[in-house]
Parts: C-alpha cells; structure tokens; sequence
C-alpha cells in the first residue's frame, strides 16, 4: 500500500492487488478445503502449529486452497472488522467462508539502520514472524492452542500496550548489521469467524518511544513504505519513525 493508493478501490487493510516493488506478498490458504474443494475438517491450531514448528514448512500450506491472485502490503496493522472481509480482499468471498483461513506474506528487508531489534504483534486469531526461517514472534489468542510452537518460542518480555482486543507480544530480539538483507516471513490467520484484526509493531533498542495511560510504550507499525495509516479505536501507533527497505 502507498499513499496513493489509499483511496483505491483494489486496496484493502489485506493489501493491493498491483504488484509492487516495496511490498510484502501476500498468499491466502483456505484451511478447510483442499485445491479441489473436498472439505479437509482440519483443527486449524494444530495445522498452524504444525506449520511454524515445523520452520515454516509451505508443504504443509500447500495441502489446501489456495488463492491464486496474491495481494502485496507495505504494512501489517488491520483494525478490528469483519473476518468476511480477509477472503474478499483476495476475491474469493464466493469460494471460501470467513473462518479456519490464513495468509502467509513474504519479503525481503533491512532495517532503516544497524541495531538491535523486536517485532511486537497480536492478532484475532493468530499472527507469527519469522525472520530467515526463524520463528522470532507469536502473537495469537491464547485459546489457539499450539503447544508445539510455544515449546520452542517464548515471548522476551510481558505483554505490551492493548490494541484491537488484546495486548501485544514480545517477539525475539534480533541483531541486523547495516543494510543486512533478511527474509521475512508473516502469517496472519482466523479460526472461528467473525471479527478479525492484526498489529505488527517493531522496536528498536535504545530508541524513546511515548506511553499509553497505563505506562506501556506505543511503537511504530512496521513499514516498508509510507502509508497514511488512520487512527481506530483500541489501537495506538508511534508516527515519524523511520521506513524499513524491501528488496524484490
């Protein structure tokens, strides 16, 4: 997404359907079907944790429907809002019902400057990070049960700040040379249907950032480009912090 696209009527909080070079790409799985439509009846947090435990395995994605047409997102911060709206934003509201879905975003990054940093993210249901193949970050409801996952990542601090209807996550710290190229991987997923929304928020360390009410500090979105975000209710976000660089 980029500024002008912000009144486009391809463009959703999901991404936009033209390509772009400073982009994560989007692909959009429909967990309970197969590619050819016969119903699978899979437990989605025991296939989402077969997937991130696993490192990231897409053979294991590749078992359902997926939607050919990818989106392509410079950010990920999706207020709360109808979880019909993830399968229209790819086009597929036809094919697929609001619930047991997931996205899987790809790119490649660097930071805006060498240091050490963490991804912070919650989602309704489920978001992870993973950064060269690494889970780095899980933030889902803590009813999404995947053992496997939580067994061999675990947040680096206590919760943070609220946004949407839960509190943000600690994910890993990370230390990033300058202009280091690295791949980063996103999920963002819904299990039962109805509402849905996803924050991923970055730090980094030894910078100020402002507080809430309650004293926890509020982050800036990740971006790989400047989009100008709207504020929602039950969401905060830091502004005029530095851009992050795709690579394509």
């Amino acid at each position: 997404m980029t500024p002008a696209s912000a009144n486009d009527p391809s463009t959703s909080a999901f991404g936009q359907s033209t390509p772009s070079e400073a982009a994560l790409v989007g692909i959009f799985y429909d967990l309970k079907q197969t590619q050819d439509h016969r119903p699978t009846h899979v437990d989605y947090g025991a296939t989402v944790d077969e997937f991130l435990s696993g490192g990231w395995d897409e053979n294991v994605l590749n078992r359902y429907y997926r939607v050919s047409r990818p989106l392509y997102t410079t950010q990920i911060y999706i207020p709360t809002m109808n979880a019909n709206l993830g399968p229209k934003a790819f086009g597929a509201e036809k094919m697929v019902k609001p619930s047991r879905w997931l996205i899987h975003y790809k790119g490649q990054l660097s930071t805006p400057e060498p240091g050490a940093y963490r991804f912070w993210g919650i989602a309704d249901d489920v978001l992870a990070v993973a950064v060269n193949g690494k889970t780095v970050l899980v933030g889902a409801r803590r009813d999404t049960i995947m053992p496997k996952i939580y067994s061999m990542w675990k947040p680096s601090a206590r919760d943070g700040a609220h946004e949407g209807d839960g509190f943000l996550r600690a994910g890993s710290w990370m230390d990033f040379k300058a202009r280091e190229i690295f791949d980063l991987d996103v999920i963002i997923g819904e299990r039962p249907g109805g509402l849905f929304n996803a924050f991923l928020m970055v730090e980094k360390q030894g910078d100020h950032y402002e507080t809430d009410r309650s004293g926890k500090q509020i982050f800036p979105i990740l971006q790989i480009a400047p989009y100008p975000t709207p504020t929602s209710r039950n969401s905060e976000f830091a502004a005029g912090f530095p851009i992050w660089t795709s690579y394509q």
